[in-house]
């Protein structure tokens, strides 16, 4: 699979260690399962999506409203219910100029643009948000 989503995660991927070991998620049977698992001293799953932000900073950024929200009410109760059972998971939205990690599930709130600009990190510091929660 390719286009921007894809192209993201292996951008982030790219500053990763080797050795840490991950696998992509797609199963056409199954919805709702998180991108990416993450296996280290504690395991990660993150539901990864790329968007465009608006220029004006007053723009919503909705990830789970809407007749197709960014994230999909199946995926939203994948995550939900992994948080639940004690799971460690996270939403890391992406965008040209880097991505917003959402931890647990602070996904699920509203903000604006502004507010997802102000809490954009670089890939590489993406992947040190991922090595740091699974070391």
């Amino acid at each position: 699979m390719s286009g921007p989503e894809n192209t993201f995660i292996n951008s982030v991927h790219k500053h990763l260690p080797p050795a840490l070991y991950r696998m992509k998620n797609h199963n056409q049977y199954n919805g709702g399962i998180a991108d990416v698992w993450y296996s280290g001293k504690q395991d990660l799953w993150i539901e990864y999506k790329f968007i465009s932000v608006a220029v004006r900073d007053s723009t919503a950024v909705d990830l789970i409203s809407g007749k197709k929200p960014e994230i999909s009410y199946l995926q939203q109760e994948w995550l939900t219910q992994r948080h639940l059972e004690g799971r460690r998971v996270g939403v890391i939205v992406g965008c040209r100029t880097g991505g917003v990690w959402y931890p647990g599930l602070s996904w699920n709130r509203k903000s604006t643009a502004l507010e997802f600009r102000s809490s954009l990190h670089s890939r590489p510091n993406l992947a040190e948000i991922i090595i740091g929660v699974v070391s």
